[in-house]
């Protein structure tokens, strides 16, 4: 809680007046979300994370059924609509318009992103997101932080079960001349955790996901000229999690830094981003015996470091009242490897740098008052470079395997067309056609993993994902109170990369020697073909002022086509991919000052591994919550998660042991403005 005092002192400082809002041009397309949050929404709901009101739309999930309060990080990554064969993220996900996913490892620290320190959320499709190239095919989210327009201040904290305690506090100052705006939030978290394998299988090297985290942002507005602002940021990060028994285990340290100046003046505006992130990772993992009263080090990936740079130049221009134009360059450079040791016998270092840019221009066109045209296209050049595979003797130091796979590069367009009709006044139609791509992460290229006695490999050979997708949709309004959506989206996938069983012996003593008894062994390829077809719903009726009633629902349906290098592959359903997922939730405004909520979700059961050998239940949880203001400043919130205490599977090794997620939890938060 060290993290607090700052802010309980800074609070308290004189402001003035209020500053000038900021315009930000993080969007590159202004068509509407697939959906979004305000900050009214956000606090309504008060998550612990932000990926738990990111959930409660079906098209968002991360590749376990977890919460990110208590999840590892590596399988925090976000797929929208199923989309993804494997833990990494297809969906690009941007605060203030600069990408949070790893540098190393794309996946995403969820547990960083306070929640209260968040004006908006955007969850937006495919069609609207090629503007942005790499990690987007499927996606983006977009975090807004609000701007620093008037002084105030917050302090929150945050108790419940496992042991879980949280405070966070937040700042914002501004001149007496309104020319600089000063905002600074931190906050901090520790947690004893909960048991994850399944009670009946648990043994005595068995413990909670203990975790601590805590971090700090720090942003600097100036108005130099009434149309000139120039935005300093920083922001840092620490994690240190139990991965559930007394060896494994993971640490996060992340350092942002960035500098953005927009100038805005009529219908011509532009923006200057750049920015630099550090990641320090590490993970350890363990071998158990059958009777799980012992386990030693397997993998002890020691140190992780990632590095990237960044910076865009955008320029928006309004040409009429009907039409605007945005085009821009961007740029990212990404280094990273992995230092680890294979039990007490070898020691692996593991890597190589990546780096993209690309050109991009998106436009909208109001064609007349019922129809909207909006239209996007990129061109990026990639390449992949500098990779190494070193292997030593931990005992002698004789090298074993050296490894310096030849660099590559490319080029690949992405492009979008969709259009909006308003066919009647209470009917809107909307067509959308996209293609993108992703590049494999150095993650998946360098850094091989473990998870019990489940092995897989990198693979420096793979190459990137195509994305084709096609997206069409109904909105009906046919009273004020009632609103009906319906949607159906297909990807085609070419060389859609997936964690490939390897089945056949003479490949298995070629990539891993030997297996742990009982386990598995797969590697990163690409398969030649997979497909994601789905329709989202959803429905809100709001009877009166005081209540709300919505449901949501996804099904999809997802397939390896087509795999020369595994056919036991075809016409296998991708990883965690349940095929339904249904939501409903009822909020009640009681009065002013009080609000209730009840929320229930189904997801199906689906498949731990590409074989769809394993499989994993359906499950049904109940969610509560209720705030109150108690007084102008002073408000109350309380939570409660799987209100009915159901098991929820999130994971089923070969081995058969099963884990599962967050049981009955119980948080109360009070917030103080001021």
């Amino acid at each position: 809680m060290k993290f607090l005092l700052p802010l309980l002192l800074a609070a308290h400082l004189p402001g003035q007046d209020s500053l000038d809002p900021l315009v930000v041009l993080t969007e590159r397309n202004t068509a509407p979300p697939l959906s979004a949050w305000s900050v009214d929404d956000i606090a309504a709901f008060a998550p612990l994370t932000i990926d738990e009101l990111l959930a409660t739309d079906p098209a968002f999930s991360l590749f376990r059924p977890q919460s990110a309060v208590f999840a590892n990080p590596t399988a925090s990554e976000v797929s929208l609509r199923n989309t993804g064969a494997t833990a990494a993220s297809r969906t690009l996900v941007l605060r203030d318009g600069i990408p949070q996913n790893d540098p190393f490892g794309g996946w995403v620290h969820w547990a960083r992103f306070d929640p209260w320190s968040l004006e908006s959320v955007r969850i937006v499709p495919a069609a609207q997101s090629t503007a942005w190239g790499n990690l987007s095919p499927a996606g983006s989210i977009h975090l807004l932080r609000p701007d620093v327009l008037t002084p105030r201040g917050l302090i929150r904290l945050t108790a419940g079960d496992h042991g879980t305690l949280g405070g966070s506090a937040a700042a914002d100052l501004v001149s007496d001349d309104c020319r600089l705006g000063v905002s600074f939030s931190t906050f901090a978290t520790r947690s004893d955790g909960f048991q994850v394998v399944d009670p009946a299988q648990r043994g005595l090297i068995d413990r909670p996901l203990e975790l601590q985290l805590a971090g700090a942002d720090l942003r600097l507005i100036w108005k130099p000229h009434p149309h000139l602002t120039v935005e300093p940021a920083f922001s840092y990060y620490d994690e240190r999690r139990s991965n559930g028994t007394p060896v494994t285990g993971n640490t996060t340290e992340a350092i942002d830094a960035s500098l953005r100046i927009t100038s805005e003046e009529g219908p011509l505006s532009w923006q200057l981003l750049g920015y630099y992130q550090r990641r320090r990772f590490a993970s350890v993992f363990s071998a158990v015996n059958p009777t799980r009263s012992s386990e030693s080090v397997a993998l002890n990936q020691f140190d992780v470091p990632g590095e990237g740079i960044g910076g865009a130049f955008s320029i928006h221009r309004e040409l009429s009242d009907t039409v605007d134009v945005s085009v821009g360059t961007d740029l990212r450079l990404l280094e990273g490897e992995t230092n680890e040791d294979a039990g007490t016998f070898r020691r692996r270092r593991a890597g190589g740098a990546q780096g993209f840019a690309g050109i991009f221009a998106t436009s909208s066109w109001q064609v007349r008052p019922a129809t909207r045209l909006d239209a996007s296209a990129r061109l990026d050049r990639w390449e992949l470079r500098d990779g190494k595979r070193i292997e030593r003797s931990l005992r002698t130091g004789a090298l074993l395997r050296s490894d310096f796979p030849a660099n590559r590069d490319g080029w690949e367009p992405s492009a979008a067309l969709s259009i909006e009709q308003q066919m009647t006044d209470a009917l809107l139609g909307r067509f959308a056609l996209s293609t993108s791509y992703r590049l494999p992460t150095l993650n998946e290229l360098h850094r091989p993993f473990r998870v019990r006695n489940d092995l897989t490999e990198a693979n420096p050979n793979l190459d990137p994902e195509r994305f084709y997708s096609i997206e069409a949709g109904l909105s009906w309004k046919p009273v004020d109170c009632l609103t009906l959506d319906a949607g159906v989206f297909h990807h085609w996938i070419d060389d859609a990369i997936a964690n490939v069983p390897v089945t056949d012996p003479t490949e298995i003593s070629e990539i891993f020697g030997t297996l742990p008894p009982g386990g598995s062994g797969a590697q990163r390829r690409n398969v030649d073909r997979a497909r994601v077809l789905g329709i989202q719903t959803a429905a809100e009726w709001r009877p009166d002022s005081r209540w709300t009633l919505r449901f949501d629902g996804l099904w999809s349906d997802t397939e390896f086509v087509s795999s020369s290098s595994q056919p036991l592959l075809e016409g296998k359903p991708f990883p965690q991919a349940p095929d339904l997922r249904l939501l409903g939730t009822v909020g009640l405004q009681a009065s002013e000052k009080t609000s209730f909520f009840l929320g229930g979700e189904y997801g199906a059961s689906r498949f731990d591994d590409a074989l769809a050998t394993r499989r994993l239940p359906s499950y049904t949880t109940v969610r509560a919550g209720a705030s109150w203001q108690a007084t102008e400043a002073l408000t109350l919130h309380a939570r409660m998660e799987n209100l009915l205490d159901a098991e929820v599977a999130t994971g089923l090794s070969s081995g058969g042991i099963r884990t599962l997620g967050q049981p009955r939890s119980f948080w109360i938060t009070a917030e103080w403005q001021f």
